[in-house]
């Protein structure tokens, strides 16, 4: 073998480990590349609707979001500007609105924060009973709601003001937990 052609051998096995070498990192960030979109795949909507139906099959909440967002790997889907219109049984629906809200997957328990308000249409009274408060946990199957911060709890000019409160939606009955305080006429 000539120098010459023991050059050109090694020019060639130079050429080609650096291909493949090259090949092998081109490889190695196709992985990572596809290892990052993994982790953050999932769904995005907007104007988003979902109906819950109640034990009977009849619609029990409707839940509506400006925006839903579910990442793959996770229990809750998000949302924005969220309404939740519960049907209760003995009377006018309830209206929960918040800016934010996590929802479970099984679409039984929903936590909305941001500054959350509950407005429902009493029969007995003129204007509505509308609650203000931070953030409230919705227990579609149990039929509650409940949250451990203050609540603002208004009619017209009656307010009272406490911190914690539950509410059995199935029945409309509302329990202000501590430190209650305000005029409320019945």
């Amino acid at each position: 073998m000539t120098a010459r052609t023991f050059l050109t051998v090694a020019i060639l096995g130079a050429a080609a480990l650096g291909a493949w070498s090259w090949q092998q990192t081109l490889q190695v960030e196709k992985d990572r590349d596809e290892a990052a979109s993994a982790d953050v795949a999932g769904f995005y909507m907007r104007a988003a609707s979902f109906v819950a139906p109640g034990p009977d099959g009849q619609p029990l909440y409707r839940l509506i979001a400006s925006e839903m967002t579910h990442v793959v790997d996770s229990e809750l889907i998000e949302m924005l500007d969220v309404r939740v219109e519960y049907s209760q049984e003995t009377g006018a629906p309830w209206v929960v609105t918040a800016p934010r809200g996590k929802v479970r997957l099984d679409w039984e328990t929903l936590r909305l924060d941001g500054g959350v308000t509950v407005m429902v249409h009493a029969q007995d009274r003129e204007q509505p009973i509308v609650l203000v408060t931070p953030d409230v946990l919705l227990e579609a199957v149990a039929q509650r709601a409940s949250t451990a911060s203050e609540v603002r709890f208004t009619s017209g000019t009656d307010f009272l003001n406490a911190v914690g409160m539950s509410v059995d939606l199935k029945d409309g009955f509302v329990r202000l937990e501590s430190g209650v305080n305000g005029r409320f006429t019945p």
